[in-house]
């Protein structure tokens, strides 16, 4: 893959993420999620407009169940998660382990982007400009479709 910058993917892609605070409800962060279905992943911003962290997606959604009173949900979850679940209020409550490192810079490549989603095992990364302020989401499908672009001749714009 060529060494453009992650920047241009960037520009051209539709923002995914729900921006939201540490400390916002997660009801509130919820509701949001639910209204905008393009919306695929959510990332805790501080007052400075830095990654704070990632808030892990599917936990959001369970306790989202969890706090509708649908308790028989149709898989297992461990005393462990269930804790947690349970103890959970606001988004920080629900932040990956050591996410807020989850970030790329715009002057990265598009292949640097591509090791990072890969080792994070997440399916986005938090674009930053050069003061380390969050400026959009790079999520694997714009990277498959830059690469198919690019594998057909056709330009990324």
């Amino acid at each position: 893959m060529n060494q453009l910058p992650v920047a241009v993917i960037a520009e051209n892609s539709p923002q995914r993420a729900l921006f939201v605070s540490p400390d916002a409800q997660l009801e509130a962060v919820l509701e949001e999620l639910l209204a905008d279905r393009t919306r695929k992943s959510v990332f805790l911003i501080d007052e400075q407009e830095r990654l704070a962290g990632v808030v892990n997606l599917k936990e959001l959604l369970i306790w989202g169940w969890l706090h509708l009173g649908l308790l028989n949900v149709p898989f297992k979850l461990s005393e462990r998660k269930l804790r947690r679940l349970a103890r959970a209020h606001v988004a920080a409550d629900l932040q990956i382990p050591s996410s807020q490192g989850m970030t790329i810079s715009v002057e990265q490549s598009v292949e640097d982007a591509l090791d990072t989603l890969l080792l994070s095992s997440q399916d986005a990364v938090a674009v930053v400009d050069e003061n380390g302020r969050v400026v959009n989401d790079l999520h694997i499908d714009d990277l498959l479709t830059y690469a198919m672009q690019e594998a057909k001749g056709a330009s990324y714009a």
